[in-house]
């Protein structure tokens, strides 16, 4: 049985495959805030249970008693939808993995414009195609048509982050495999006036499935710049600067470092030390950090940090995150010459032992803050435009399962 996603190394080592987000020059790359945010860390959230005995354990919303479609029947045997209504243009991204079996039709789907079982648009991701697999396809009346195919495999036992995004007619998908290569391109695209408003959702023709986050994205794939390059990053990929870490699979605090009183900044630090992807320095970036967790302590000050721009020890930005609020935590921050001052505070509070995922976008002078798909904070500095991305804490132990780093198209490298 696998560990929960972003928990097992060796699936989550390399570079992601997919196109993303846009963002118009110096404007906010996300635009509004989403309305559908789940991610199954202890509850199945706004998902309608259907067919396929769905439920949230492991952090993973699975098909605990998957049915099976009969012989030549095109649809999802296993589905379950949102209970929030989208309409006109928008996008879905999901982390999904079809159990593996011994079989070679291991599937997964992603539903859109969903109005009841008999009338929906869904997107198979398949590790073998035919007519009713491993494409785009509008159910109306019960009956199933295939409007695009996708000459893709995506095998089961993976874990596959994918996004389908609806925009007037055009319907496109991506798909990454997190070992996978780099790139970009959809996989299809379909042109339909169907069902341009309905419920998302996930489901599948014969296969268990396992969701681990389903969230509303941004609609406009292709407008750059857009996200292209991007690297999903494990402990290995970190360089420990101060403090006691174990870099052995996610990154981890074992033997914390407590700050001086009075000080801003982090007294447990690790950064980025990038492979040939990446250069060692990047500006206009949006980084994600995932399962990041502070330690449930009897203090009311635990807190972890996102770092940004770092040049060295005393010379760098990050973001804190805290269970309480001062002058030297919960905040936008800056370190220069080791002297820290806040830019920005962050009234939003965190607790000590929940696991969170936490964004934070820099493009030009501007940082955005998002707290598991909330914006809760911002600023503007024209410092450390280029650096090295990473994690610490102020004074407690803390861990973090994995990050994802993506360079907007187009942003200057090197």
């Amino acid at each position: 049985m696998r560990t929960t996603m972003r928990r097992t190394a060796t699936a989550i080592a390399g570079a992601l495959v997919m196109a993303a987000g846009v963002v118009a020059g110096g404007a906010q790359p996300t635009g509004a805030q989403p309305t559908i945010v789940e991610g199954f860390t202890d509850s199945v959230g706004g998902m309608l249970p259907g067919p396929g005995g769905w439920d949230v354990s492991g952090g993973r919303y699975a098909t605990h008693d998957p049915v099976r479609s009969g012989a030549g029947a095109i649809g999802n045997s296993n589905l379950s939808v949102h209970e929030t209504v989208l309409s006109g243009d928008f996008g879905i991204e999901a982390v999904v993995e079809a159990e593996e079996t011994r079989g070679a039709w291991d599937d997964f789907s992603v539903v859109l414009g969903y109005q009841d079982p008999d009338n929906y648009l869904y997107v198979s991701f398949n590790e073998s195609n035919d007519a009713m697999t491993s494409g785009i396809f509008a159910v109306v009346d019960g009956v199933g048509t295939e409007l695009a195919d996708i000459d893709a495999s995506l095998a089961g036992g993976h874990y596959w982050l994918v996004r389908v995004y609806r925009v007037g007619d055009e319907i496109s998908a991506y798909a990454g495999l997190l070992d996978g290569p780099p790139g970009g391109a959809p996989l299809a695209t379909a042109t339909t006036d169907l069902f341009d408003s309905g419920r998302i959702g996930v489901g599948s023709r014969n296969n268990a499935v396992f969701v681990y986050h389903l969230t509303q994205v941004e609609p406009t794939p292709m407008s750059p710049p857009y996200l292209g390059d991007q690297n999903y990053l494990w402990g290995s990929a970190l360089e420990a600067v101060s403090g006691g870490w174990d870099l052995a699979g996610g990154a981890t605090i074992t033997n914390p470092i407590t700050s001086g009183a009075g000080t801003i900044g982090n007294s447990n630090l690790a950064v980025t030390e990038w492979g040939p992807m990446f250069p060692d320095h990047q500006e206009d970036v949006q980084f994600r950090a995932y399962d990041v967790t502070p330690p449930a302590t009897a203090s009311a000050w635990d807190d972890v940090s996102i770092v940004l721009g770092y040049q060295d020890p005393d010379n760098y930005l990050f973001v804190s995150l805290n269970e309480s609020n001062d002058a030297m935590t919960s905040g936008i921050f800056a370190v220069v010459d080791g002297v820290g001052t806040e830019l920005a505070d962050i009234p939003t509070f965190i607790r000590g032992g929940r696991t969170y995922d936490v964004r934070v976008d820099r493009w030009g002078e501007d940082i955005w803050v998002y707290l598991d798909g909330a914006l809760i904070g911002e600023a503007e500095t024209d410092l450390f435009p280029k650096g090295r991305w990473g994690f610490g804490t102020r004074n407690n132990a803390g861990s973090f399962g994995g990050m994802l780093l993506e360079v907007w198209r187009g942003a200057e490298l090197g």
